[in-house]
């Protein structure tokens, strides 16, 4: 870990400052950037998984960015974060423009970097003449966070979907109705077989990219709660259809999220999950329900269909696919509310 802040208190009135977050693999040029007075509050970071509990913890105004980590898909979700923050975003490279091709479905400006720049000479030279990054391809927007919701027949389901994820798939939260005592099985079953780390979802713990969490069955709801970045929150409350976990308090959680959420209902008995899939469409979501010819029972995913929830009905084949290729649009859509 690096040093994570660094104050020049001999220049600058407190309330002049700015809270900036400098993110760049190489400590070298860190130090270079950062040599000198400082006329703002700087936070340092060596990768992107030290920037982004900084980002949620500090709220910085500006975020300054190497373009080196343009090659880590957790770019976009920070990226992404600078918007819930209402932060000012900005790579920097040798030549000023980031490399072309990039998956990025916002790209920020970026601003070349000197050999003798230091912080204030990008941050000056970004309030000069706007050079912006070529601008995102149009196609499909993949999710940030996928919902999984499953009943009876779903641990085979399950299996289907999740062997189709890779090892850095979006933060996957599951609710599967299962007997009490059997979920620590699944997961250890799952984690073994799957690419993605399979795991029982904590109370208030961050959720990361290749990571997928079940609700235990600890008699708490699973839920998605925080601020720039989505935590999993374990709620004490009255079962829901008669279950504890259950479906639907974990879609309902997630509305904040939803423009930026894929979430499927699988085989299972019941309606658990319509109603909160139902509203995750509507707040911008992109949704499935399982087909009637390979769920074992289709009562969840009926129910979802019948109450207009799904946006696609698939095999279960197919679910797996399309939860991370999300929908097809022209542009994506805005950010839910402000984390500030």
């Amino acid at each position: 870990m690096t040093d994570r802040s660094r104050t020049d208190q001999r220049t600058g009135q407190a309330g002049d400052r700015l809270v900036v977050l400098l993110a760049d693999p190489l400590a070298m040029r860190r130090r270079q950037l950062l040599r000198g007075p400082l006329r703002h509050q700087v936070i340092e970071a060596a990768s992107l998984t030290e920037a982004f509990p900084l980002a949620e913890d500090l709220s910085p105004h500006i975020m300054a960015l190497s373009a080196d980590f343009l090659i880590e898909p957790e770019i976009e979700g920070l990226i992404r974060v600078a918007g819930l923050l209402e932060a000012t975003v900005f790579l920097y490279a040798e030549d000023g423009t980031a490399p072309g091709g990039l998956p990025l479905r916002h790209r920020p400006r970026c601003v070349p970097v000197r050999p003798s720049d230091g912080l204030d000479d990008l941050l000056s030279r970004l309030a000069g003449p706007e050079a912006p990054c070529p601008g995102p391809d149009i196609g499909t927007t993949p999710p940030e966070l996928v919902l999984i919701g499953a009943s009876t027949g779903g641990i085979a389901a399950l299996e289907t979907v999740l062997m189709a994820f890779p090892a850095d798939c979006p933060p996957t939260l599951v609710v599967q109705h299962i007997r009490e005592g059997f979920v620590a099985g699944l997961v250890q079953r799952l984690n073994l077989r799957c690419r993605p780390r399979v795991v029982e979802a904590l109370d208030d713990q961050p959720l990361r990219r290749g990571t997928v969490y079940f609700a235990a069955d600890a008699g708490r709801h699973l839920t998605v709660s925080g601020r720039a970045v989505p935590r999993s929150t374990l709620r004490a409350a009255p079962p829901c259809h008669g279950h504890r976990p259950a479906v639907d308090p974990l879609f309902e959680s997630a509305i904040p999220w939803a423009s930026r959420a894929s979430a499927a209902i699988l085989t299972g008995m019941g309606s658990d999950g319509a109603r909160g899939l139902h509203a995750l469409r509507r707040a911008g979501a992109h949704t499935i329900a399982q087909d009637r010819a390979t769920s074992i029972i289709w009562g969840m995913p009926g129910a979802a269909v019948e109450a207009g929830a799904a946006e696609a009905v698939l095999p279960i084949g197919q679910i797996g696919p399309a939860l991370l290729a999300g929908r097809r649009r022209a542009a994506s859509l805005p950010l839910a509310g402000r984390a500030r």
